[in-house]
């Protein structure tokens, strides 16, 4: 009889086996499994063809390496079984892996393998794994999705983005000079003739001279607006003194004009950064300087910017009203917030990270980091 049950058993699991196998060979998504001791039980027919390697000369061995490394070096799948922590598949995979947010114990990661192909592929990669009734993990399976259009695409995309905000700054900057070269010089000589005249003609009516200085002091007021938006549209001390004397410049700006006592400190030593990095940078810290003075309702407000040699981190903060942030990053401009979506834009076009924390009545924190390699 217990015979019997155990042949029954034994079918069941050969059934189960077997109907597994078409699941994942039926899928269009690229898929292999290995057991315990890292040996491949299933490798799709969609795995055949991105990888190029037939099922039947790679069953049953650890190969599975081959389908994307010229060395042998662990695939996600073998690090999920081996159940390795975070910073060791980040050692793999750096800051293109996470954790899967709807499978417990799975990653995810976006990385490009140079040897698919001609030209190379990106893949996303998903490993999960494979738990006994103990809830032991007795293998992993993972799944590789051919991204590459997609990736192309964004990377179209922010060489478009590149190029329009490099116009723009371009653009910027001749408005700029000419507004100082031109407009605010033809001010200041209609200032000063003006002025000339109402000293030497000392016929004038009490009224006539009255009109006269008050055009005089609009004239004055017109240059200073002048000199205010083309130090708007480009600072000249970031192009003639760099990055830091600039941040001065901006925190200094705030302060003096919003009354918001603002700091701003450096840690590291700051080198002499590309005209991208120390644009997107001064115009990140200009935007967020601009929000907190005109919506943060804030007493205080603090710039830190820290240089290492692999990147600068950007934290810029105030002790304002806050506001939910039900919103993401992605989602910025669909919700009207233009300038924080100005904000993530310029940071991911240089290939950095930004983390955004507020909450009402808890002020607002913008958390950047851009890469230097």
């Amino acid at each position: 009889m217990s015979g019997h049950k155990s042949g029954t058993n034994k079918t069941l699991e050969k059934s189960r086996s077997e109907t597994l196998e078409k699941i994942i060979d039926g899928s269009s998504i690229a898929s292999f499994v290995i057991d315990r001791q890292h040996k491949l039980t299933y490798w799709n027919t969609a795995m055949e063809a991105l990888s190029g390697i037939k099922r039947e000369n790679i069953l049953g061995t650890d190969g599975q390496w081959r389908a994307f490394y010229r060395e042998k070096r662990p695939a996600m799948a073998d690090l999920i079984v081996d159940g390795a922590r975070d910073k060791e598949i980040e050692g793999y995979y750096g800051k293109k892996s996470k954790k899967s947010v709807l499978i417990e114990g799975a990653y995810e990661a976006e990385d490009f393998f140079p040897d698919l192909s001609t030209e190379g592929k990106w893949l996303r990669i998903t490993a999960s794994p494979i738990r006994d009734n103990s809830d032991e993990i007795i293998g992993a399976t993972e799944t590789l999705e051919d991204v590459t259009q997609r990736k192309v695409a964004e990377e179209n995309l922010r060489y478009y983005l590149k190029a329009v905000t490099t116009a723009q700054e371009e653009e910027r900057k001749r408005i700029s000079r000419e507004l100082h070269d031109d407009t605010a010089q033809l001010l200041g000589s209609l200032s000063r003739q003006l002025d000339n005249f109402i000293r030497k003609k000392h016929s004038l009516k009490s009224t006539e001279l009255d009109f006269l200085k008050g055009i005089l002091a609009q004239i004055n007021e017109g240059t200073l607006n002048v000199h205010r938006y083309s130090q708007a549209l480009r600072l000249s001390v970031l192009d003639d003194f760099g990055l830091i004397p600039a941040l001065r410049s901006l925190t200094k700006t705030l302060q003096d004009g919003q009354g918001i006592k603002t700091d701003l400190m450096v840690r590291g030593e700051a080198q002499k950064y590309t005209p991208e990095i120390e644009t997107a940078i001064f115009r990140i810290t200009q935007e967020a300087l601009n929000n907190i003075g005109k919506h943060a309702q804030a007493t205080e407000a603090q710039v830190v910017i820290c240089f290492t040699q692999e990147k600068i981190s950007l934290i810029i903060s105030d002790n304002g009203k806050g506001f939910n942030l039900t919103d993401t990053v992605e989602s910025l401009p669909r919700t009207g917030k233009l300038g924080l979506a100005g904000i993530q834009e310029r940071t991911r076009l240089l290939g950095g990270d930004i983390q955004l924390v507020s909450g009402p009545g808890k002020g607002f924190t913008l958390k950047l980091e851009i890469p230097l390699a």
